[in-house]
Formats: C-alpha cells, sequence, structure tokens
C-alpha cells in the first residue's frame, strides 16, 4: 500500500509539473508576442538566445522531426508556438503516468496480480500511451477536414464578390479572411497565417499552397492550383472563381445526394433487428393470446 501511494504521489507531481510548464510557457509567449519589438537597455546579450523551458529541441528531436510533426500540429489546429514541444511533453507524460496508473489500480482491484499480469498490463497500457497521441491527431484532423469542407465554399464565395467589386487577388483575399470572422476559428487561423506569409514576402501562389497542404482537402488544392495556373496564364480571374464556385456548389449538392441515397441501406439493420420485432409483437400478440386462452380451455 506504501508503494502504491508513492506511485500516485509521484504521478500527481509529475502532472503539476507538466501543467506549471506549460502555464509557464504560454505566459511567457504572450508576454514575448506583446514586447518582443521592445528592446530592454541594460539587458545581457545572451537573453535574447536564451531557449524557453520547453524547447522541442531538448527532447532530441532534429529539425526535420520538428517540422514534420508541426506540419501535423498545424493540420490538426494547433497553431501555438510551443505546440510541439508541448506534444511531445504530453507524449512522454502519458508513457510514464498510464502504465503507473494502471499498476496502481491492477494492484487495488484485481485479487491476484503478479509479475505476468503485471508485465503484460504495463505492456497494453504502454502501446495505448504510445498510439493514443497519434489516433488524437488524426481524429481531429479528420474533423477539421469536415468542418474546412462546409467553410471553404462561403469563402469562395466571399472572394468572388470581392473580386467583382474590383480588388485585386492580394486584396481580396485579405478581405475574405477578413469577413469570416464569425466562422470557424481554426479556418481563420488558416486564413491569418496565409496573409502573414503574404506580408512576409512570400508570393500569392506559395501561399495558397501552404494553405492547401494545411487544410488538407482537396478542394483547398484545386483552388491553389486554379489561382496558379490564372496567374500565369492571365485568364480572366473573376471568370475563372466563378465557374469554380458553382462547381464547388454542385459539388457540395452532390455530396450530400449522396449521403442522402445512402441513408437508406443503413438504416435496414437497425430496423431489421430493433423496430421489426417490435412491430411483429405488436401485431401477433393478441392473435397468439387468444389461441393460447382457447388452447387451454
Amino acid at each position: 500500500m506504501g508503494s502504491l501511494l508513492i506511485t500516485l504521489l509521484a504521478f500527481a507531481a509529475g502532472t503539476l509539473l507538466a501543467l506549471g510548464g506549460q502555464r509557464l510557457v504560454a505566459q511567457r509567449d504572450r508576454v514575448r508576442r506583446r514586447f518582443g519589438s521592445l528592446n530592454m537597455r541594460g539587458a545581457p546579450p545572451a537573453a535574447a538566445a536564451r531557449r524557453p523551458i520547453l524547447d522541442a529541441n531538448r527532447f532530441g528531436l532534429d529539425g526535420e522531426a520538428q517540422r514534420t510533426l508541426r506540419v501535423a500540429l498545424m493540420r490538426a489546429g494547433y497553431f501555438d508556438a510551443s505546440a510541439v514541444a508541448t506534444y511531445t511533453l504530453a507524449r512522454l507524460a502519458a508513457l510514464v503516468a498510464l502504465p503507473l496508473l494502471g499498476l496502481g489500480l491492477g494492484a487495488i482491484l484485481l485479487p491476484v496480480f503478479g509479475p505476468t499480469e503485471k508485465a503484460a498490463l504495463a505492456a497494453a497500457l504502454l502501446a495505448i500511451a504510445y498510439v493514443l497521441p497519434q489516433s488524437w491527431l488524426s481524429r481531429r484532423r479528420r474533423t477539421l477536414e469536415v468542418r474546412y469542407r462546409l467553410t471553404f465554399p462561403d469563402f469562395i464565395d466571399m472572394l468572388v464578390v470581392c473580386i467583382n467589386a474590383g480588388l485585386s487577388l492580394e486584396a481580396a483575399l485579405q478581405r475574405a479572411s477578413a469577413e469570416l470572422r464569425g466562422g470557424d476559428a481554426e479556418f481563420r487561423a488558416n486564413l491569418d497565417l496565409m496573409g502573414n506569409e503574404m506580408r512576409a514576402g512570400k508570393s500569392t501562389g506559395e501561399a495558397l499552397k501552404a494553405l492547401a497542404d494545411r487544410l488538407s482537402i482537396r478542394e483547398a488544392g484545386a483552388f491553389a492550383g486554379l489561382l496558379q495556373q490564372t496567374i500565369e496564364l492571365g485568364t480572366d480571374l473573376t471568370q475563372a472563381l466563378t465557374v469554380f464556385s458553382d462547381e464547388m456548389r454542385d459539388r457540395r449538392m452532390s455530396a450530400a445526394e449522396e449521403r442522402a441515397a445512402a441513408l437508406p441501406p443503413k438504416l435496414t439493420l437497425p430496423l431489421g433487428l430493433l423496430i421489426f420485432p417490435v412491430v411483429l409483437i405488436v401485431v401477433l400478440a393478441p392473435a397468439m393470446m387468444r389461441i393460447i386462452s382457447v388452447i387451454g380451455r
């Protein structure tokens, strides 16, 4: 019992330490974003080069691994600068905490808990802790893709209206991004990031390709390719976007019709297993009761 108490206390202390470190890093990021442009007099030269507490380099991740993980996190809707380090720390904490917690609960709840059972439970919990963060990112990404597909046609319609009003492509992109403030938060964050990349000097085509890569939907890739081809060939942008908007609207209607057509086959099994037996009982029960009463006489 004493070893179990020590294990639970160690798990609680590690969890509080991780949460405190994450909160401290978030507070430092807010202060850095607010006062990052100010040069404080008297500060030592090494203060600017000091690494934050949650630095991905401290976890043994090289540059390529950090870039890959950052792209995956951005596709899942996590745009914070410390998202890579926070995710890595959370994954390491899960690899340590979940087996310890499972072993502690197993020692309490299971009457027979020998070394073989401990090893099997620890291995299973380690596998779950290893797979769970990746599964969460994949599920989060699929959820955002569905939301992006619902929001992206509204963005295209707003872009067509802005271009028809006489704005240039860059101004129309910024204006359409500003008009979608009441929409999806992650979609707005992607548009804001695209605007920041364009203001930092990246070309419109490159910024749109990066946006399509972050959104990970087919419509965004087709949109980026269409604008790139329009810019290179010098064709009418308004007409191209109008045709593309109509195609997206027809495609969305076709997808809705496909889902509606696929609904009856999906309802066949629940109807056959749950509703049909109840209806059959309601219809045949009076006749069966009458037959039983006649036979009983």
